[in-house]
Formats: structure tokens, sequence, C-alpha cells
């Protein structure tokens, strides 16, 4: 599809439609033995639409969506859109607690689920509930049956490019989880836009191994919406079921974040058998947090054919930057440059551009800026600005810490607000994790300060390990004398056999794993004073 014609299809459903003329009968989606061609798939489409305006969800109603990954999940999802509401992802491992909070916050008309969990969210879902997937409940309506019987019906979408098409709560790591506004031109222009640099074609098969609840996992069926291509719906729970859908159906494009790549190679699981054909393979995607050195190996080895494509981005913004293949050799611990419609800036706190090295903020100009947060207009403004540099447009501060390169290639410090201060210096916590990483037999890593008010604060590490047996501190220590300043030499250091993850499944929980390696540092305080 030529790019500069489908910058007109601003919708979702308008990307959906010349799709559909192009590969009727093209299977669309794969999942639990079944399969939807795109003709099938708008069907079922238009039947959801049908049957959620008889739940009386109305234009700009949000509709929540709390369901495993399945054909039933994507229908929802679709049909949702095509009934001029508005879609809220949620993560099936969140509690009736946490669903709840969403539930009030964003004023929600309707919450579609899996039939095993009726019972538990009813309440919080103040009685308004129906089934997504799976045997119809007694007094309690189910979306797939009224589906059949509204089969035929002629989809009637009328949003516009600027029209809410989801809110997207944050992973809530901190704090209560914020819904960010997300429109139909921020859903299809980063259709179009991940597409362009991923060379996404009707020819590819890409494995949805992550829920179907990020913006992230959520580009994935826009891409196939848009190019033609087909997903291939995977619960991934062991490694190497995952490496076998990959030869089986000779998957071209596996967008994953770091935790499923250390979840893949973990040694006490069974990994990919030798006589397994990977040579369909065109990439392995990331974002979400840092690719350490030892993940990028386990890729290489396995995957020597396929390219490894870094991004970043945040929700608010949905991608940034992505790094070029060819770069990733030379610049590994590099975020990249920005993706295509796209221009990054790095701003002192006077809005003036750094010069190469120096820290500043990520800003974040053009395609796929959100409109916002919901129902919060001071955090929306904290976020979301306008300024002279850049009349009539909204711009995305970041919030991140990031500084460039001599070539404009971009370097992840942190976040601005998670910053350590020690012996009068500013530290950034991602600094020290990288050089944490160069350790041998060293997994991941997060650092973090303890206050102490004779030097600010002490620097602390929890660490992962290959093995998921602890490393002697002494001898961590020492590597950090060798190759970092005094002031950056970690004060603690705390073996986890894994780290807590959010409530999304795909990033590292800092909070929790600071707050359970306090606990283990204060236990061993206790005993030090017992003794």
């Amino acid at each position: 599809m030529p790019f500069i014609a489908a910058r007109q299809l601003t919708t979702i459903p308008a990307q959906f439609e010349q799709t559909l003329s192009a590969v009727p009968d093209k299977a669309a989606v794969f999942g639990g033995g079944e399969s939807l061609t795109f003709r099938q798939l708008h069907a079922e489409a238009a039947a959801a639409a049908q049957a959620l305006a008889q739940f009386g969800i109305r234009p700009g109603d949000r509709v929540g969506i709390c369901m495993q990954k399945n054909l039933d999940q994507v229908v929802a999802i679709l049909g949702v859109l095509w009934a001029n509401a508005i879609f809220v992802p949620i993560h099936p491992v969140f509690q009736a607690g946490q669903i709840g909070h969403m539930v009030d916050d964003c004023d929600m008309k309707l919450l579609i689920t899996d039939s095993t969990r009726i019972a538990e969210l009813r309440d919080a879902a103040h009685g308004r509930i129906a089934v997504g997937h799976g045997p119809a409940e007694e007094e309690i309506a189910s979306l797939k049956e009224l589906r059949r019987k509204c089969q035929g019906n002629q989809p009637f979408f009328r949003s516009k490019a600027d029209d809410t098409a989801a809110i997207i709560y944050s992973s809530g790591s901190t704090g209560k989880p914020k819904g960010i506004v997300i429109s139909q031109r921020n859903l299809a222009d980063g259709a179009r836009i991940v597409a362009s640099y991923l060379g996404t074609t009707a020819t590819d098969r890409i494995a949805s191994v992550l829920p179907l609840t990020s913006d992230y996992s959520l580009n994935q069926l826009w891409q196939i919406l848009f190019t033609g291509s087909s997903l291939y719906l995977h619960d991934f729970i062991f490694p190497r079921d995952l490496f076998r859908l990959l030869a089986s159906e000779r998957i071209t494009a596996l967008p994953v974040m770091p935790v499923i790549i250390t979840h893949m190679f973990d040694p006490q699981l069974v990994g990919p058998e030798d006589d397994l054909d990977f040579s369909a393979l065109r990439y392995v995607s990331t974002t979400g947090g840092p690719v350490t050195a030892t993940m990028l190996g386990h890729l290489r080895r396995t995957f020597p054919k396929s390219d490894i494509v870094l991004m970043y981005g945040l929700t608010e913004a949905f991608r940034s930057s992505w790094l070029p293949p060819d770069q990733l050799s030379a610049r590994p611990t590099s975020i990249g440059k920005a993706i295509p419609e796209v221009e990054l800036y790095v701003m002192d706190d006077q809005g003036q551009d750094c010069a190469p090295g120096v820290p500043g903020q990520l800003v974040h100009r053009g395609g796929c800026v959100a409109k916002g947060y919901w129902n919060a207009p001071e955090a929306t403004a904290e976020r979301f600005r306008q300024i002279d540099r850049f009349p009539g447009e909204t711009v995305v501060f970041s919030g991140d810490l990031v500084r460039r390169d001599q070539e404009d290639y971009l370097y992840f410090l942190g976040r601005m607000d998670s910053m350590m201060k020690t012996h009068g210096f500013r530290v950034s916590p991602t600094e020290i994790e990288e050089y944490a990483r160069r350790f041998d037999r060293l997994c991941d890593a997060v650092a973090f300060g303890i206050d102490n008010p004779e030097i600010g604060q002490e620097i602390a590490v929890a660490y992962t390990t290959t093995d998921r047996t602890p490393l002697a501190s002494d001898a961590l220590a020492d590597h950090f004398r060798i190759g970092m300043p005094h002031h950056m030499v970690p004060r603690w250091f705390v073996h986890m056999e894994a780290f807590p993850a959010t409530g999304n499944g795909a990033k590292v929980d800092r909070v929790l794993a600071r707050r359970l390696s306090l606990e283990k540092i204060a236990a061993l305080l206790s005993i030090g004073k017992a003794s």
C-alpha cells in the first residue's frame, strides 16, 4: 500500500476497509486452533457493534475489555470501535479492586470479560457486565450470543480522526494508574509509521505474544488491519511452545519485551529443539526497557539471520524512537533516533536544546501524541504542553532524562524523578544498572537510592542472575570500584530470584522491587544489631 495515499486513512476502520477490499479472503487472525479472514473479522466486528448498541452503548461510552487473548477478544475490541464507543483494555491479571478503580475513573458503561470472572468482577463493574468469551451466565448477557443474532448488519462507524478511540491506563507501578486518552488518528498513524520502518507487508506473519492491553501489543493488531498481514495469537507460558510456533507457522515478526526475552531463555525451562527452522523470522523487536548483552547474545545465537530492532516509547506518544538493526553492534545501549513523522529534542529546564553529551528531558513532537490524561487536567498540563517554539502544537514532555551523541543517537539515562543524589552528585539509576550488567552471571539490575542524611543517598542495587543464585557482594563492589568513581559504588547489593512485573506483566515493577529489597536490607541490619 503506498504510504503517501495511506496518510489519508486516519481511522482504524478506514484502514481496515481498504485492506478488506484488497484481500477479503486472506486469513487475518489465528487463535485457539481457529482463524478469521478479513471478511469474517469485519462481519463479526459489525455484529458486535450492533450487539453493543442493544446493550445500550452509545457513541463516546467507555467499554472495558478484560479478557484472555483469543479471537473473541479481538472481535470485542473492534466491535467497540465500530460502535463509535471508547474501548478500555484491561490486563486479565488485574484484580477486582484495580479494575474497579478504572470503572469508576472513566465512568465505564460496560465491562466485557470471560465467563470465569463474572462473579468476581460483577460488583466492581456495578453490575454493568457482559460475557465476552465462554459459556453464558444466568442473567448475564453474552456478547458472543448477541453477535450471532446480529450477523449481516452493516457497520455504522462514523467517528472522525480526532475522536477518542481508547483509554489506556498506565501500568500503575507508582500510585493509581492514569488513563491516557488515545484518538483514532493516534492508532492509525501508529500503524502506518511502524509498518513503514519495520517494512510490514501482507506477507508478514506476526506473533502476538503480549496481552492485547498495551499500545505496543495493540499496534500489532492495527498493523495487520492496515497492511493485510496475519496475526498469530499465542499465550506465552512455556518457551518451547513459542519456539515451536515460530518454526511451524513460519513467523516473520516477533515483537517482545525484555522480560519476555528473559523468560524465553530461562535456563530452568526447556528451550528450542535443535531441528527447528527459524529462517522465516525477519526481525525481533523489543521495547519497554533495556536489552542486556546477555539477552542480545541469546537472540543472536537463536535467530542468527533475524534483525533485532530496539525501540523506545511512552504511551503518551506511543512510539518515539527506534535503533536501525545495522547500528546495534556499534550502539547497543542506544534507544536510536526519531521514528518517521516525529521529531525528538533534548531540552534543559529553560526549554533550550542540550549540547551532545549533556543530559536533558526528552521532548516528543509530531505523530502519535495522545490527547492527554482522562479527567486529570493538571497532570495533562504538566506533560502535554504548547510552547512558543512550536506555536499551535502540543508536544509531550516525557519526564525521561536522555542524552544524545555527536551523531544524534539518543541514550536513556532514567526517569527525572528517580535520579539519585549522593556525595553532592546526581547519579542516574540507568548508568548504575548498565554497569552492573557487565558482571559475569548478572542478568538484570534495578538501582535506587536509600536516604542517608550524611551523604544524601546510599546507592542500592537489586539484581537477578542467570542461574538464580546470589553473587558475592564484595566481588560486585570491586567490579564497581574498578570502573566507576567512588560516589557511584553501591553500598548495598540485594539478590532476587526474579523481579516482580507490573500489572501489564511486561515491565519490571521497580517500585515493588525496591520495597522488597528494602525489606531484605532491613532484615540484614536487624540481624547485625542482634549480634
